[in-house]
């Protein structure tokens, strides 16, 4: 390789870094390989122990597949065949008072569902509908790893421990009126394309092949052309437990918002301006280290008790 040939590789290599650093859709960037309970150890026990301010989320296996995306959205995604799908406050709550039994359920705890105060509701739908617009995190990392290996004892993948730490501590929130005002401005879109190129494409041949006057689709046009110019999400750990089960799991919650899915992916720069997030992907042999490790140092925190205080309670 000449001087100009290496020149330019190392321009191309540096332009594919910014690019990645941009446009990162999975947090690659920062994405750690644990081969060793050393480095398992040096990397997140360590500086868990030393009460490091950090929130972590344990995911079963690693794959391209299961992006840090709140349930509700996965199933929003996955659930409509229409290509566009715009979800504000109001489609949040009627989503869940449309749903008989677990509003009956709610009503007779907490009273009726409030428009207005919805975090409380949604907070419930997490841990007893599971289905809402959060994203679980912990405080303890003994809870992560507990979720992610799920009690098992032989391990075919790689396991996944994701951490957030808020960068300057003012986009982590107690203040459940400051959740409910961020809920109120709820806006986010969901677009059933891989690229915007392919959905301009796809709303192009809509345009061409509808002869229906006032298609609500194509008089959106502005208003996703918009949206799909601000596809990474603004984002908060809200650390405001409302149950047992919440408390016990040392529970808090990312919430994302203002931003535009694309085929279950969205650009995390935003996210990442406000929170160091990190993805470390644990090789599975390490995995029964870990498990032995729960089982002496937080037995209460096995895989069978996340969900069942009164067996940890048992001992």
């Amino acid at each position: 390789m000449d001087f100009s040939e290496g020149k330019k590789y190392g321009m191309h290599r540096r332009l594919r870094t910014k690019l990645q650093d941009a446009f990162d859709v999975s947090y690659d960037v920062t994405q750690i390989r644990i081969d060793s309970f050393d480095d398992f150890e040096k990397e997140l026990l360590t500086p868990f122990l030393r009460s490091s301010g950090v929130f972590y989320r344990g995911e079963r296996i690693c794959s391209p597949s299961r992006r840090l995306l709140p349930t509700f959205l996965r199933q929003e995604a996955l659930s409509s065949d229409e290509l566009y799908t715009h979800i504000d406050a109001k489609a949040l709550f009627d989503f869940y008072t449309g749903k008989k039994a677990f509003t009956d359920v709610y009503t007779t705890l907490y009273g009726a569902p409030d428009p207005e105060n919805q975090y409380k509701m949604l907070a419930f739908a997490q841990h007893y509908l599971d289905v809402s617009p959060f994203i679980d995190f912990s405080a303890s990392l003994y809870v992560a790893m507990s979720f992610a290996m799920k009690g098992r004892t032989e391990f075919a993948d790689d396991i996944v421990i994701y951490t957030a730490f808020d960068i300057g501590d003012d986009d982590t929130t107690t203040d459940e009126n400051e959740v409910n005002e961020w809920l109120s401005r709820y806006n986010v879109g969901i677009v059933r394309a891989e690229s915007k190129e392919e959905f301009l494409k796809l709303l192009a041949s809509r345009r061409k092949s509808s002869d229906e006057i006032g298609n609500p689709l194509l008089s959106a046009q502005k208003t996703l052309e918009s949206l799909l110019n601000g596809v990474s999400p603004t984002a908060k750990l809200v650390n405001i437990p409302t149950n047992d089960l919440m408390k016990y799991q040392q529970g808090v919650f990312l919430l994302l918002n203002d931003f535009c899915l694309m085929d279950t992916a969205y650009f995390t720069k935003a996210v990442r301006q406000s929170f160091v997030i990190k993805k470390y992907v644990i090789d599975k042999a390490v995995c029964p280290k870990l498990q032995k490790l729960l089982q002496d140092k937080a037995p209460q925190y096995r895989y069978q008790c996340l969900l069942d205080i009164s067996e940890a309670v048992k001992g």
